[in-house]
């Protein structure tokens, strides 16, 4: 090799190293998520009406100010109990913030009638989400069924009747049809209907409590995907 075929090397090599961290800093790399507090998260929530007209906010509830830093309830090692009650409703599976609303009918001559609930969990990287996301699919199938006392004598049983896993514009989605019923009180069961999605950071799961209606209306999907619009707006 030439001393000139050699000099052009080393200068080569040289202004690799020169410029080689402004390579790495570049747009085309990715960069830590974008993260907002529960008192942030709230406000990309679906409004009651985004739910049906006439619709208003029965219950309310995010992980405040600042970013959470703990984890309550491990999933995996739930009491199903727990993990009936807790689940979708509260914080404390690791997240870094949450944000949950439920809403409902005004008036008891609505047409539809139906109670929602809408949550969002984020967390702070794509794979702790991911994570969280299939221990909640099996912890499902490990508590499919629940019984217990119902205080008068009888017996209550929450039971998830049916799982799909599907695709919702184009995330990783688990929709789960749950009855309820009470041995004191004779009737079908009462239905609710819940669609689970991952979309990067975040665990989304809206609820369907149906009442006078079989399916949801809207389509849990449209609501989830309206939902995650307005997530990612906030960022």
């Amino acid at each position: 090799m030439s001393f000139r075929v050699k000099a052009c090397a080393a200068t080569v090599a040289a202004a690799c190293a020169l410029f080689a961290p402004a390579a790495m800093a570049s747009p085309g790399v990715s960069h830590a998520p974008v993260q907002v507090t529960g008192k942030h998260l709230k406000n990309g929530l679906l409004p009651p009406t985004g739910f049906l007209p006439g619709y208003k906010t029965l219950f309310a509830s995010n992980s405040g100010g600042k970013l959470e830093h703990f984890t309550t309830f491990h999933i995996p090692s739930m009491k199903c109990s727990d993990f009936w009650l807790f689940n979708g409703d509260v914080d404390g599976f690791g997240e870094t913030a949450f944000a949950s609303e439920t809403a409902t009918f005004k008036s008891i001559s609505a047409p539809t009638q139906e109670l929602f609930e809408q949550s969002v969990y984020q967390f702070a990287s794509n794979h702790a989400a991911a994570a969280v996301y299939a221990q909640i699919g099996a912890k499902y199938k490990s508590c499919k069924s629940l019984s217990s006392s119902n205080g008068h004598g009888g017996t209550s049983k929450q039971s998830v009747h049916s799982r799909v896993a599907e695709r919702v514009g184009g995330h990783q989605s688990l929709l789960l049809t749950e009855f309820f019923t009470d041995s004191s009180t004779p009737g079908p069961p009462l239905v609710t209907v819940a669609l689970w999605t991952l979309d990067g950071t975040d665990i989304y799961v809206v609820h369907s409590m149906l009442l006078n209606v079989h399916a949801p209306k809207p389509t849990l999907s449209s609501l989830v995907l309206k939902l995650i619009h307005r997530v990612r707006a906030l960022r």
